[in-house]
């Protein structure tokens, strides 16, 4: 994609592009084998899919602060860009939302049938009304 009389810019942004193909063919490739990974393949699989969206997202943010690159883009290709952007961060604040819910609503059921791991949760009494307080150990 790029050439070596292409000025260092071009080349970053050419070898930024290849890299991201590789990932999404090795992403893709993955794909059938973790539809039969366990709970932990599937945990880690997870991890490295926030990793990348957060990579992803500061390198847009690294490109929208650059003024060569805000200079010069066409308004069509920020158009495009931010209506793409925009519709990421609703999707995924919109599956947070169903996501932190789910589990809440799981928590909840487990906690009222003693289903949690000891070790996992202390319970106490809270300091408001006297209520009973479920945390996790390591939290505040």
């Amino acid at each position: 994609m790029s050439s070596s009389s292409e000025p260092v810019f071009l080349r970053n942004l050419a070898e930024w592009i290849n890299e991201q193909k590789r990932l999404l063919e090795l992403f893709k490739k993955s794909e059938e084998d973790l539809k039969k990974a366990d709970r932990l393949m599937l945990i880690l699989a997870a991890r490295v899919a926030c990793y990348h969206i957060s990579r992803t997202i500061r390198g847009f943010e690294s490109w929208l602060q650059n003024p060569l690159v805000i200079g010069a883009m066409p308004e069509e290709m920020v158009r495009d860009m931010w209506e793409h952007l925009w519709d990421i961060m609703l999707k995924l604040v919109e599956y947070d939302i169903k996501h932190t819910g789910d589990y809440y609503d799981y928590l909840k059921k487990a906690m009222a049938e003693n289903k949690l791991p000891v070790l996992l949760f202390q319970t106490g009494i809270g300091k408001k009304r006297g209520r009973e307080e479920y945390r996790i150990p390591y939290s505040l």
